[in-house]
């Protein structure tokens, strides 16, 4: 089945262009120029990504963003801007962006975020279907096949049905907060520096996003920890990165042979 990406432009000319280029790599394009356009489509059309401008006909397409994590859904999202500060990017990311990138940008690039995009898009839906093959030990993602679920207090991470649970509750994380929490977990204690945590889980090695780690580290904590201020599970070390800690070693629940 083709995978349909929303493209939200205000500017006709780049949204000729960023749809043209779309449908080369294979997608079905559903084109909008404003916040309305957007929502019409969520509703009426069946969406795997979003390309998302900030400047939208009637808003600022951070809006949409938001808006798209409140529904919990894990639609990915690549936002476009002409807005190039650290300010404007992490505002972006904070709002729920899974990437972004910043005009005017190259046909190359635009093409590997996107296929980056619906690789995890891929990846989601395989966990979920129990059909991801077995990972290499350098990847972060916790494999379907010979794959252990981890019990820490009070939380559960089953790589099998792509679900995690806090005290008995399912909490949705988009497949990159999914990624990233793996990655931490199946090695406690572990610290992870921005740049390993953006090879692994972002399949990038520009260090002008590493406040995408930042932002997706923060989005994680406000989900699972009570007072993200003093974090239980997801701790920074300052100056190196992160790591996932907690006071019990943890549990094997289930390991499934292949």
């Amino acid at each position: 089945m083709q995978q349909s990406v929303l493209v939200l432009e205000d500017d006709a000319d780049i949204l000729g262009l960023i749809a043209l280029h779309l449908k080369v790599m294979g997608f079905e394009v559903i084109k909008g120029t404003s916040l309305e356009d957007g929502y019409r489509a969520l509703v009426n059309e069946d969406i795997s990504a979003v390309v998302l401008d900030r400047g939208l006909d009637d808003g600022d397409g951070k809006t949409f963003c938001e808006f798209l994590r409140q529904q919990e859904n894990g639609i990915p999202v690549l936002m476009l801007t002409a807005l190039d500060s650290e300010s404007d990017m992490v505002e972006g990311f904070e709002a729920g962006a899974d990437d972004y990138l910043a005009k005017p940008f190259s046909v190359i690039e635009f093409q590997a975020r996107v296929r980056a995009l619906m690789r995890r898009v891929s990846l989601h839906s395989q966990w979920q279907l129990g059909t991801t093959k077995e990972s290499s030990s350098d990847t972060c993602g916790m494999s379907s096949k010979h794959s252990t679920s981890l019990l820490f207090q009070h939380l559960e991470i089953c790589p099998e049905t792509h679900s995690v649970k806090l005290e008995g509750r399912d909490i949705d994380l988009t497949p990159i907060e999914f990624s990233l929490l793996c990655c931490l977990a199946k090695r406690p204690e572990r610290v992870f520096s921005k740049d390993e945590l953006l090879s692994r889980v972002w399949n990038t090695d520009y260090d002008g996003y590493r406040h995408t780690v930042c932002c997706a580290i923060n989005r994680l904590r406000s989900k699972l920890e009570r007072n993200p201020a003093t974090p239980k599970y997801i701790h920074t070390v300052w100056g190196v990165g992160y790591k996932f800690s907690e006071p019990s070693d943890p549990v094997l629940l289930r390991r499934v042979n292949g």
